[in-house]
Parts: structure tokens; C-alpha cells; sequence
């Protein structure tokens, strides 16, 4: 019965979602192995997924809903911890975003004078 409902669902929903998921694990994998990133927060995924893998629970399974997915819980903390808390530029660069400039000319170059000038010596 259940099959029945979420195989078209997930057929359905695919197209949209998919290309998303993929450039969201792309950024993952690539956070993950870039050195800018603080150690501690490239260790999160795969202490998560050791957590997720371990017989060991902190929520035991008797639990009704929160034991089921602690496991889940975890990991989904830590890619968010991992996206979260990587230094923006970084972040930026592996998403393609340019960075933004502070120059004044870049803003508005209407409003920039150019010019030049000299250095008068009165002595």
C-alpha cells in the first residue's frame, strides 16, 4: 500500500529535488576536504555517520519517535553545523557566488571623480 503511494510520489517530486540534493552533497563533499574549513568541523560527518552506523544509542529505540531517528537527527545536525559554520567565503567560492566588493567605483561608479594630482612643495 505504501509503495503504491511513494514510488509515484518520488517519481513525481525527482526532477525538482534532485538537482538541489546533488549540489547540496557536492558542497558537502567538497567542504569536507577543504583545508580552510576548521578540522573540527570536517570531523563532524563522518563522527555522525560512525554514530549512525554504532549499535550504541543515546535515545533508545523504545523511545516512540525520537528513537527511531536519532540516528537521522545526527547527521542532518552536523551537515548543518558543516554548512553553517564554514567560513562564508569558502562557502561561496564552492557554490560559485561571486564575492561581493566594497570598492565605492564597483557600487556606483557615477559618483566617482577621477582625477589626478601632484604633490606642491611650498619650500
Amino acid at each position: 500500500m505504501f509503495t503504491r503511494i511513494a514510488i509515484p510520489l518520488l517519481l513525481f517530486l525527482a526532477p525538482r529535488f534532485l538537482p538541489q540534493i546533488l549540489r547540496f552533497a557536492r558542497l558537502v563533499w567538497r567542504l569536507s576536504v577543504d583545508k580552510r574549513v576548521p578540522l573540527v568541523l570536517r570531523l563532524l560527518l563522518p563522527l555522525a555517520i560512525i554514530y549512525a552506523v554504532s549499535p550504541f544509542d543515546l535515545v533508545p529505540d523504545r523511545v516512540p519517535i525520537l528513537g527511531r531517528f536519532d540516528d537521522l537527527i545526527f547527521i542532518a545536525f552536523a551537515l548543518l553545523l558543516l554548512v553553517k559554520l564554514s567560513p562564508k567565503e569558502v562557502v561561496d567560492e564552492h557554490n560559485g557566488v561571486t564575492p561581493q566588493s566594497n570598492r565605492p567605483e564597483d557600487k556606483d561608479p557615477d559618483k566617482v571623480v577621477d582625477g589626478s594630482g601632484r604633490v606642491v612643495d611650498d619650500e
